[in-house]
């Protein structure tokens, strides 16, 4: 069977994104204007630069949602992060959908993900912002590393790829 992966390289990190997450992905994005932004947390394998996302979680009951927002909450999110740990899981980043068709993140999109590295208890060189818009993968998604040094990486070469497992 062929299953469908989105890849792509920001900085030194190889990353892959599984299935289940697209799905996620998907499933939530805003094409119509009646649909308010839904987002959650990437969880992945991480094997030092190789991070294959595994799951993407959100949105929750308890998240604000507007037409052009999406206000995470945070107790959920932690809740997530331990129990995903468990199972032996990195928190990855953040994703969310934009109600346009090719995503480019706000500067809130910005300070928001710098603000979550720096405030985090991790071991990682950093997290990804994924953003998912209305057009089809791999037009419709944004991604960038940010490194705890400060320093931003925009997704290179994003490509969907068919794997056979």
């Amino acid at each position: 069977m062929s299953e469908p992966v989105l890849q792509f390289k920001v900085d030194r990190i190889s990353v892959r994104i599984a299935t289940q997450a697209l799905a996620t992905f998907d499933a939530h994005r805003q094409r119509r204007c009646y649909h308010r932004e839904a987002g959650g947390q990437l969880f992945a394998r991480v094997r030092d630069d190789d991070w294959e996302i595994v799951a993407a979680t959100g949105p929750r009951s308890q998240d604000r949602r507007g037409r052009f927002s999406f206000w995470p909450h945070r107790p959920s999110e932690q809740e997530e992060i331990f129990r995903h740990h468990k199972l032996g899981f990195d928190y990855v980043g953040d994703w969310h959908t934009h109600p346009e068709d090719v995503p480019t993140p706000s500067p809130d999109d910005l300070s928001s993900i710098t603000d979550v590295v720096r405030r985090s208890t991790h071991h990682l060189p950093g997290f990804l912002l994924v953003i998912i818009g209305r057009q089809p993968f791999p037009d419709g998604i944004w991604a960038s590393f940010h490194s705890v040094d400060g320093l931003r990486s925009d997704a290179r070469e994003i490509s969907l790829l068919s794997r056979k497992d």
